[in-house]
């Protein structure tokens, strides 16, 4: 599956020019186009008993008036630094989008729209009651997208993944996943390191669990890789120290994209390691979509 459109989410934070940094890199490897998408939250009006839920010292955005000119006001501001970014990158197609809505809805619309093929964001984390509570926009985002999601925490100024640890079951991969990953190690010439974390409720022989990676590499045809197996107490732990542990410099793996009370229940391993991992987390969801 080849790059030739990949999305950026931006709030214009230090962790979404990094995205959009590494998005640059990568646009230019294969003269792919860019849509940098600015969503921005405008507050809305509720009322109750003839009340608004707003103070009398807040912004009166029932009036339309008002509504007018702080959203063009708000666009003013967004399009000067979109357009600051455009003009420092001249030889790469950026297209800026800026709505007024919700972020989920126009990444959905816009992967189906302009056939998306990958989508890369910036992302601080989030952790203790936060990450149990809400989560975050990337793990939504991971969560739901039918594309690659590319996660970046810190400035990546030659991105260029040599070593690419995929971390998996090795069971019934789909296809696509298969595809995207040989294309990421095509357009950067990387050694993949498969590798299969063995934990203590969840046991296996190292021959078994060597042969069954082999059989896998062989049966979808991969070259220069190697195999492995590491021992952790957790399966999100034991990526984590696999891909420090070889240095590696972005690690791949499946979500099963789980919502409402399944993902709660059983999370995701995916966005475990998207969320805490300092490296480049390379992200399929098991129902990639086909092009």
């Amino acid at each position: 599956m080849e790059i030739k459109n990949i999305l950026v989410p931006t709030d214009f934070s230090p962790e979404a020019t990094n995205a959009l940094n590494v998005a640059i890199q990568i646009a230019k490897k294969c003269n792919a186009a860019i849509s940098l998408l600015h969503v921005i939250d405008v507050p809305t009006i509720n009322h109750y008993d003839s009340l608004s839920v707003f103070g009398a010292g807040d912004i009166g955005m029932e009036d339309p008036e008002v509504y007018t000119h702080y959203t063009r006001k708000l666009s003013e501001i967004v399009n000067t630094k979109v357009d600051k970014i455009v003009a420092e990158n001249p030889g790469v197609v950026i297209q800026k989008h800026i709505e007024f809505d919700s972020l989920q809805r126009h990444l959905a619309d816009f992967v189906v729209k302009d056939e998306t093929d990958l989508i890369i964001i910036g992302s601080q984390g989030v952790s203790g009651i936060d990450e149990v509570l809400i989560g975050s926009n990337t793990e939504k985002i991971i969560r739901h997208a039918k594309v690659p999601v590319l996660t970046v925490k810190r400035e990546e100024k030659d991105f260029g993944p040599k070593k690419i640890v995929f971390a998996s079951d090795f069971h019934k991969v789909n296809d696509n996943v298969i595809a995207s990953l040989k294309n990421f190690q095509t357009l950067f010439d990387s050694k993949i390191h498969f590798v299969k974390v063995i934990t203590p409720s969840n046991f296996e022989a190292t021959p078994f669990s060597v042969g069954q990676l082999e059989e896998f590499a062989e049966k979808h045809e991969f070259t220069n890789y190697e195999v492995h197996t590491f021992n952790d107490f957790s399966e999100e732990e034991g990526i984590r120290g696999f891909a420090q542990f070889i240095e590696a410099d972005m690690i791949s793996l499946i979500t099963h994209g789980r919502t409402g009370i399944q993902h709660i229940l059983y999370g995701s391993i995916a966005e475990e390691v998207a969320n805490h991992a300092i490296r480049p987390v390379l992200t399929f969801n098991k129902k990639l979509k086909t092009k």
